[in-house]
């Protein structure tokens, strides 16, 4: 992407330290792009139940709740982008663990493990590091334009995931995966970090999720919770489309080909939404909001490539009106790195509970379904997720 689109979009030169995040989180996101889409399937196969693989996830993102402020505190001692670094050897060990699964099933409980460790160094301290190097004023388009770089980046990775499948399978796959986000880690320290570590309470951070106060606001908490829907999403739906396709190199070239018009759609919307005023912003996300339930409830129909391919345009379309102007904010709250760092643990820690739940709630049905039948799974998750999107509409509500 040249210079002169990015000054010409942004309205202003980007500071290094975004630069290099934008970098490091391209290269990460394609190296995850072409395994990422698969790996619940991977699961699937291996498992042979639905409600084992929600199951996993609910252990995970029930510990990350937990383990997440412990990232947030190790973000704050030692640097964002230190923590960024220190993330990614969890991450491909992470992978090479789930190749071993087959082989040594206990190693489960080593990858559940490996996964939570790498989300609670990696998530808190990207958010908070893009907020606090960001401009004010126009972090919509920040993150437009980082969405953009990432959406064209992770083009290929799931068609070259899919081909990687055909021809070698899994184990080979998550080998190239953890060798290409290895290389992520170089354009973190291309300049030196400037960071001044402090103190981050662990404690505190409940605190401000059980009794909110000042800018955290119980309606945000409640906003941020509907991004557990995004568990049905990354879980669900990728299963449920290799159950109708049943070839990866077909999905992966489908999810590529959705990516490039989901990266035009984020520039738009970006700047959109740094311009619109908030009783604007709150029609951006209802109308969003409705669209997107719309798109959950006709998923389960999607009886060919031709059906995802039109849903999942809609469902991500629609998705990224709801997430910029929630982003924006997110990213906007706190006036150093300190209030950064606490704003975004009172989202993440939201965000957890939400997907956790989420994730619970759709093992429970699982087994339902496994035992006594009489619904259609796909109809009643998929449902289920949209209802749960209209907590979204909580943010720009009043209290």
């Amino acid at each position: 992407m040249s210079n002169f689109f990015l000054n010409h979009y942004l309205k202003h030169t980007l500071r290094h330290e975004i630069t290099e995040l934008y970098a490091s989180v391209a290269i990460k996101n394609f190296a995850f792009s072409m395994i990422v889409i698969f790996e619940p399937i991977y699961l699937y196969i291996l498992y042979g139940s639905l409600s084992v693989v929600f199951v996993y996830h609910a252990v995970a993102y029930t510990l990350y709740f937990f383990t997440a402020s412990l990232g947030a505190k190790a973000a704050a001692k030692y640097g964002f982008e230190h923590c960024i670094f220190y993330s990614i050897p969890f991450g491909i060990f992470y992978f090479l663990t789930l190749s071993q699964l087959p082989n040594y099933p206990w190693l489960v409980v080593v990858a559940i493990l490996s996964m939570v460790t790498y989300k609670s160094l990696f998530w808190p301290s990207y958010h908070t590091d893009f907020a606090h190097y960001g401009v004010s004023g126009y972090k919509g388009r920040e993150l437009s334009v980082l969405t953009f770089i990432l959406t064209i980046a992770t083009i290929l990775g799931p068609i070259i995931g899919g081909i990687i499948l055909v021809n070698f399978g899994f184990q080979v796959l998550f080998v190239v995966v953890s060798i290409v986000s290895l290389i992520s880690v170089i354009p973190l320290f291309a300049t030196r970090e400037q960071f001044e570590p402090h103190n981050f309470s662990y404690k505190d951070s409940f605190k401000r999720l059980l009794k909110p106060y000042g800018h955290y606001k119980r309606k945000d908490s409640i906003a941020y919770f509907g991004f557990g829907e995004e568990i049905v999403a990354a879980i669900g739906w990728p299963i449920f489309i290799f159950l109708i396709i049943e070839r990866f190199d077909l999905m992966g070239v489908l999810i590529g080909a959705i990516a490039i018009i989901i990266a035009i759609v984020s520039l738009y919307v970006g700047k959109l939404s740094d311009v619109l005023q908030k009783k604007d912003k709150k029609k951006l996300v209802t109308y969003g909001t409705i669209v997107y339930i719309i798109a959950w409830i006709l998923r389960p129909f999607s009886a060919n490539w031709l059906g995802v391919l039109l849903v999942d345009i809609m469902s991500k379309g629609s998705k990224t009106t709801i997430n910029y102007p929630l982003y924006t904010f997110i990213y906007s709250a706190g006036k150093n790195h300190k209030g950064f760092l606490k704003y975004n643990m009172f989202y993440e820690m939201s965000l957890s509970a939400g997907k956790a739940l989420v994730a619970w709630s759709v093992a429970l049905i699982a087994i339902l379904w496994n035992y006594y039948g009489g619904f259609d799974f796909w109809i009643v998750i998929f449902s289920f997720a949209g209802v749960w999107s209209l907590f979204y509409l909580f943010k720009f509500y009043k209290s």
